[in-house]
């Protein structure tokens, strides 16, 4: 059985895409988040800055490319697998 993946852009996430286009994209966003599930629930090498959060944060992920963060969340079930990206920030911002 084959899994979907679903990846949902909170509005603060989508706001930072917009202004940073030059930076980095959607689609490259979205690449990065499907190596972090490929590593994280299907346990498959990838190279990938991927790190569990603690604190408030806990439960969540955070994705690091250059100085960038993405932090997401990954709901699982049976047939899909959707990941919540809710921030997308510089690195001394992404935090707060």
């Amino acid at each position: 059985m084959s899994k979907q993946i679903k990846i949902t852009y909170l509005k603060k996430a989508e706001k930072f895409l917009h202004k940073n286009q030059n930076i980095i994209t959607e689609s490259q966003i979205d690449e990065l988040i499907v190596l972090a599930i490929k590593k994280r629930i299907f346990l498959m090498d990838a190279n990938i800055d991927l790190k569990d959060l603690k604190g408030s944060l806990q439960g969540k992920s955070r994705i690091r490319k250059g100085n960038i963060r993405v932090i997401f969340e990954i709901v699982e079930n049976e047939i899909l697998i959707e990941s919540i990206v809710e921030n997308i920030d510089f690195r001394g911002n992404v935090y707060k």
